[in-house]
């Protein structure tokens, strides 16, 4: 029904479709809801009979507004609270409870979060531990309530969006409970599009300092705007505010490199599969490779013992250094290592999962309060690291508790040498830009965990299945793709080989600026890796028109023609590489296949024959030159080719089958059916051979021989 609704509400059919809310609201135990629906359907009525009247109200179209506005979401709340009313799992659960019996408001959690801070006060005065951890308990239940009670709501009232941004700005928020807090606002959105929770985000990145918090802000704006877009479009404020940062560098970048970052998500199922299927397999079914006293220069020990350990240390070492570049680039490397890591009672809470990292939560604190570890040891590179997020660092310092005891001093002690042994980023010109960097990153790993690897993850609509191909959503367009963004996106998605997006966006590009023949280029390469081969061709032509006679494009043109069968400009482009470089042997081959496929067999054949003089293996060239040979009616000259290469120490199946051709052409049966039998035993089956005869029959048939005497020689074939 509530598509139904929404239909209506786009279609601006009012009247039927306050009908249908009150009809849908009807089963529920809510007269907050029904009384909204009642005045909003009274006032709407009103307007009807002013309008039949012909009074004349200045108001009217904004009241209108308003009430499409209302009307959009009281469909959207009446939905939620039917979805969530009957359901099972934590989120009704906790939406059950709530409504059953209400949370503290926002400002009974302020004065819970000061008393808090107080009873913390305290313990540092009286030394108390009890009193300490009594602290760090309570101000963790205040935070989970403040999440569960955002993340479970319906659309704020004005009076709630001011307490809540009171509280946002409240002394008594830390950097983590204000993190916390617009993570939990997020969440909500891309359930129930709520416009004071949306301009709530826009307020945290505007006016909150922590980059934290401002950096979760920008992500939730992004995502809120990217999956609610129709629902932001019908409030004009919050499209401004939007627009408004197409005049921000700062956010335009910091938008820009969240973007990435989502996209580089997209290598996290990649990196994850590579993992679990080949890396950690190879260094399985050696155990010496899961030595650490085994190391890369110490090659001549494993061949010693096994020389296919050398080719799975090599992979393995390939594997470790591509993913080294990919993380590098900021991808998510460390799913695999800590998804099994999450199954701690502290991972049950749905807000842990975007707590900032700290020593203080009550879990770790009661593990490591008499346990201090020092920076270097392996505990606190983990801890201090950049390159973990901070779900991952929770699940390293809970799984240390279970190893033990010896093993749990040596990752608090001091590590030998100097150097970490992991790898964060390099050290970036612009070190502010680049912890913001960080900041991100983590926050949108701790996302993917979030709806990968929670407990209850099949209750969310995983966001991460989606595109979030941000530049593709009208109200993100102008903010992703502002001045050298466009080129900057569009060439990582070329470089990812995500070439269909990226053919659109430097469609874009070559309209802004069609003078430019590399981004022609690019777009013809990226249709031709989609199999777009007519719209390559004209981006090419495009390029070349610009920038005439280049190889590079002269020979992917030629290529497009080749694959779309328009064998003849084929031949043109590639006699124009010919041109600047005449020896190039896979430009002479490709040459010569396109006057065989325009049956120019005796210009085909010249081709072939300078490759074969130029070639140190010219198997493949005299293959061609036989079967133009017998494709020419030269029979003798075909077989005389065709016995240079079934001389060869391992001649190939096609060799004997054509040749075998050819003995059938020339009328010599017997010949033909031994060259036949050769062939047929390198195939898996009598019948796969067959259908391999068959495949030439219009070639046969070309040289003379009727349909007939192509197939009674298939039967004959059949024949044991």
């Amino acid at each position: 029904m509530h598509k139904e609704i929404i239909q209506l509400l786009n279609e601006k059919r009012l009247k039927e479709a306050f009908t249908q809310i009150k009809e849908a609201a009807a089963t529920l135990n809510n007269w907050e809801l029904k009384s909204q629906i009642e005045t909003q359907q009274t006032t709407y009525e009103y307007m009807l009979q002013y309008m039949a009247m012909g009074t004349q109200d200045p108001q009217r179209e904004a009241i209108y507004n308003q009430l499409l506005c209302k009307g959009y979401e009281l469909a959207d709340k009446t939905y939620f609270l039917k979805e969530w009313d009957k359901a099972y799992g934590y989120f009704a659960d906790t939406f059950r409870k709530f409504a059953q019996t209400p949370p503290h408001s926002f400002k009974e959690l302020d004065f819970m979060l000061e008393a808090a801070k107080r009873t913390f006060d305290m313990s540092q005065v009286n030394k108390e531990e009890a009193q300490r951890i009594h602290s760090y308990t309570l101000h963790e239940h205040t935070i989970d309530e403040l999440f569960n009670k955002i993340w479970v709501s319906t659309q704020w009232s004005e009076e709630d969006y001011q307490e809540a941004r009171e509280l946002l700005f409240s002394p008594s928020m830390a950097a983590n409970d204000k993190a916390v807090m617009i993570s939990a606002v997020t969440l909500n959105l891309l359930q129930l599009f709520d416009s004071r929770k949306f301009l709530l985000l826009i307020i945290a990145y505007q006016q909150t300092k922590e980059p934290t918090v401002t950096q979760r802000a920008l992500t939730g704006i992004a995502l809120a705007a990217y999956f609610q877009a129709d629902r932001i479009n019908l409030y004009p404020e919050l499209v401004s505010a939007l627009k408004l940062m197409e005049d921000d560098p700062a956010a335009l970048k910091q938008l820009h490199d969240i973007q990435i970052i989502f996209l580089l998500s997209r290598e996290t199922e990649k990196i994850d599969k590579k993992m679990k299927e080949e890396i950690i397999p190879q260094m399985m079914r050696n155990p010496n490779l899961r030595n650490p006293e085994s190391k890369v220069i110490e090659i001549e020990d494993i061949e010693d013992l096994n020389p296919e350990w050398q080719k799975d240390l090599e992979q393995i070492n390939s594997h470790i250094r591509e993913l080294g570049e990919l993380q590098l680039e900021g991808a998510d490397t460390y799913m695999t290592a800590f998804s099994q890591l999450k199954t701690f009672p502290f991972f049950q809470e749905a807000a842990h999962w975007f707590y900032l990292f700290s020593m203080k939560v009550p879990d770790l604190y009661q593990i490591y309060k008499d346990k201090a570890f020092d920076e270097k040891s392996l505990l606190g590179m983990v801890v201090n690291s950049q390159m973990f997020c901070d779900s991952d660092k929770y699940s390293f310092c809970l799984a240390m508790q279970s190893l033990p005891a010896d093993q749990q001093t040596f990752m608090r002690s001091k590590l030998n040498g100097e150097d970490s042994i992991f790898n964060d980023l390099k050290i970036s010109e612009n070190p502010t830009e680049q912890k913001i960097n960080y900041i991100q990153r983590q926050y949108i790993h701790n996302l993917y965990r979030f709806y990968k690897l929670w407990k209850f993850k099949q209750e969310m609509q995983d966001i991460f299945r989606e595109k979030l191909d941000f530049w593709n959503n009208p109200l993100l367009r102008p903010l992703i793709l502002k001045g050298t963004y466009h080129g900057q996106i569009t060439d990582y998605l070329f470089s990812k080989g995500y070439m269909q997006e990226a053919a659109e966006l430097y469609e874009s590009l070559a309209q802004q600026n069609p003078a430019n023949a590399e981004t022609w280029q690019k777009l013809g390469f990226a249709y031709q890796k989609s199999r777009l081969y007519d719209k390559a061709v004209k981006a090419y032509l495009q390029a070349d028109t610009i920038k005439p006679n280049h190889l590079w494009t002269l020979k992917h043109l030629a290529q497009c023609h080749k694959l779309s069968g328009d064998y003849s400009q084929a031949a043109f482009c590639f006699q124009k590489v010919l041109e600047f470089d005449p020896d190039n042997l896979h430009i002479l081959m490709q040459t010569g296949q396109c006057l065989a496929a325009l049956k120019n067999y005796p210009e085909a054949i010249k081709v072939f024959y300078k490759v074969e003089f130029l070639e140190t293996h010219p198997e493949k060239a005299r293959r061609a030159i036989g079967w133009c040979y017998f494709m020419s009616g030269k029979y003798e000259e075909a077989v005389r080719m065709y016995d240079k290469l079934l001389a060869l120490e391992n001649p190939q199946a096609n060799d004997w089958l054509n040749s075998g051709h050819v003995y059938l052409a020339m009328g010599n049966i017997p010949q033909a059916l031994t060259h036949y039998r050769k062939a047929e035993t390198a195939c898996k089956s009598n019948e796969e051979f067959i259908s391999q005869f068959l495949a030439d029959k219009d070639a046969l048939t070309a040289q003379g021989l009727s349909e007939s005497q192509v197939y009674l020689m298939a039967d004959i074939l059949r024949q044991k």
